[in-house]
């Protein structure tokens, strides 16, 4: 049997309202050179079931059933049983463009390249809301690779408008190459070890490492939709200290797997400029869920958090553009009543 160009997981857990759609939009692309993985974590609802019925509906289709592991270890579980050359994650509530791996394979024989990165649409109600091209397009190999891609995957220089300018963290927004993959033993980190997204964040840092050839195009395919039941509707009190759980863990694997002095030291500002991101987005979840008695103590227990104090004193924030420089000098000055409606500002 022929080994498929892409292979594509799909996690899924309680989706039966999206998941024949996000198949759908697989199946009936226009490469057809695939096989399709879901990855039942242990669903409570018809799901699974659903799974089953699918697999029957195209034979690229392969399922796995597991007890519930978490969004981290069913990828894991996908990655394990993938035979193709390159890898796609889909979460079961987005869709691609019917012509995604179509693009995204002639921009990979192309250029050569062994990793494809690529824009996506915000979607909400059904309709699309915002469009997030990469602000970098083009081929880069060797030293380029890291500078224009492994970098900017970490987060922006000082003086970007932006956090990102590529990616948004998101592992649903490239083409892997699986050889790569298995050549380093990359893998997802145990889901609930640290922040939601964090599963993410390391696997990227860790693929995005080792990669010298990445293709990156200007162009959205993947549409990431704000269904109701998974916008967030609680403030995790655990939040910040996961985040800065993350932080050091980033900081630990640049130190450890980085030799070249200068790329160390960029490395290390971009993940600063990130963290101080982070805490931002606390303060306004912060702001969006409590009233400011309520949320008073919680904004000053980020701001008294040595980690992120230090990172104020040796980061170059003055660089930033204004609306984040206002933002961190508050952090910095401990400003909690004018922190809080900043953030219920920024929020809306």
């Amino acid at each position: 049997m022929s080994r498929p160009r892409i292979s594509v997981v799909v996690p899924v857990y309680n989706v039966e309202k999206y998941l024949e759609r996000c198949v759908d939009s697989i199946k009936n692309q226009t490469f057809k050179d695939l096989e399709i993985i879901l990855v039942d974590d242990g669903s409570k609802d018809s799901s699974g079931r659903m799974c089953d019925e699918l697999k029957e509906t195209d034979k690229r289709i392969r399922v796995i059933h597991q007890a519930n592991g978490g969004l981290g270890n069913a990828r894991n579980s996908g990655l394990k049983a993938a035979t193709g050359e390159y890898i796609s994650f889909v979460d079961s509530d987005d869709y691609l463009a019917l012509n995604t791996y179509e693009k995204l394979s002639e921009a990979l024989k192309s250029t050569g390249a062994e990793t494809c990165i690529f824009g996506f649409h915000r979607v909400k109600n059904g309709e699309i809301k915002f469009t997030n091209t990469n602000a970098v397009s083009g081929t880069f190999r060797g030293r380029d690779a890291l500078e224009n891609i492994f970098l900017n995957v970490l987060g922006s220089e000082p003086s970007c408008y932006n956090d990102f300018k590529i990616l948004e963290q998101s592992s649903c927004f490239s083409l892997y190459s699986l050889d790569l993959i298995r050549k380093y033993n990359i893998s997802y980190p145990p889901s609930g070890d640290f922040v939601s997204f964090s599963e993410d964040v390391l696997y990227n840092f860790d693929y995005y490492l080792r990669t010298s050839n990445v293709t990156v195009l200007n162009e959205a395919f993947y549409h990431y939709c704000q269904n109701p039941g998974t916008i967030t509707t609680r403030y995790n009190e655990n939040r910040w200290n996961l985040n800065v759980k993350l932080y050091k863990e980033q900081l630990r694997r640049a130190a450890a797997y980085i030799d070249d002095k200068d790329l160390l030291h960029k490395a290390e500002e971009r993940m600063h400029r990130t963290f101080l991101a982070a805490a931002r987005n606390c303060v306004m979840y912060i702001s969006a869920f409590f009233t400011y008695k309520d949320g008073k103590r919680r904004i000053r227990e980020i701001c008294n958090d040595p980690v992120l104090q230090n990172v104020l004193k040796i980061y170059p924030w003055n660089k930033n553009p204004f609306k984040y420089r206002l933002f961190n000098f508050a952090l910095k000055k401990r400003m909690l009543y004018f922190l809080y409606f900043l953030g219920k500002f920024k929020k809306k």
